[in-house]
């Protein structure tokens, strides 16, 4: 019996004594991992925002953020910050966008002004929105990627908007390129860019496009056969439109 109880207390309780110190360590360990953690994501939201994120983190890498936002825009940029940052596994957030609330229909006359306007997107009249309860869901189709990612942030920008579906479809490239895709672009082009010129016709064969009919002026003439030009796919522009004389409007 007095052997078993030397034996406990020379070997058993320092092995226990180990075993809880240990523990005590990899909390320890761990509770510093995860303040870490939450202060390199704190400190690179701050780089970029001077309002107050509350941001706190587990061992796992799981991170979460509650605060304040004036857009949907900061908010999805919030996420690209952190997602940056070493050691996040993930996100979970409770930051709210400040926005003013706004019917869905001014909301969706919005974006669709702003789309229009945006000359990086070729084909915005083929792009579809719809908003219910400031949501915005984008469909459609667009020739590449990133027209699919601009048509998301210009919708991320809009005053209302609480949140983003976008289902935009890519065209395959073949598609993308085709005579068929291209006479849609060049007429969406006609329809935003040069809207008064209804004598103006076109047609698409094999990649070159060949411009005939009458103008206002020589602005026109040039900087549509430019434009043309500028849309991938597009070969080569033969111009053949005239420039209608004062004295013949209704060439018009």
């Amino acid at each position: 019996m007095c052997n078993l109880k030397q034996i406990y207390k020379t070997v058993l309780i320092p092995v226990i004594l180990i075993i809880f110190l240990t523990g005590i360590n990899s909390i320890t360990f761990a509770s510093n991992k995860s303040e870490a953690l939450a202060q390199r994501v704190s400190d690179a939201i701050s780089n970029h925002y001077d309002e107050y994120f509350a941001v706190s983190a587990n061992n796992k890498g799981d991170v979460t953020i509650d605060g304040q936002v004036n857009t949907l825009y900061d908010k999805y940029n919030i996420f690209d910050i952190v997602e940056r940052v070493r050691g996040v596994k993930g996100i979970s957030d409770f930051i709210s966008v400040d926005t003013p609330v706004l019917p869905d229909d001014i909301i969706k006359a919005n974006l669709e002004n702003e789309l229009r306007l945006d000359k990086s997107i070729l084909e915005p009249n083929r792009i579809k929105v719809q908003v219910a309860n400031g949501i915005i869901i984008l469909g459609g189709t667009v020739s590449y990627y990133r027209e699919k990612l601009l048509a998301e942030t210009i919708a991320s920008w809009q005053k209302g908007a609480v949140g983003i579906v976008n289902q935009i479809k890519i065209l395959p490239q073949k598609t993308a390129v085709s005579d068929w895709n291209l006479s849609i672009i060049i007429k969406d082009l006609l329809r935003n860019r040069f809207p008064l010129d209804k004598k103006i016709h076109y047609y698409v064969k094999d990649g070159i496009v060949t411009l005939t009919g009458y103008s206002h002026n020589m602005w026109v003439n040039d900087h549509l056969q430019k434009d043309c030009l500028k849309i991938e796919g597009v070969k080569k522009v033969i111009n053949k439109i005239k420039t209608a004389p004062e004295e013949y409007p209704d060439l018009l």
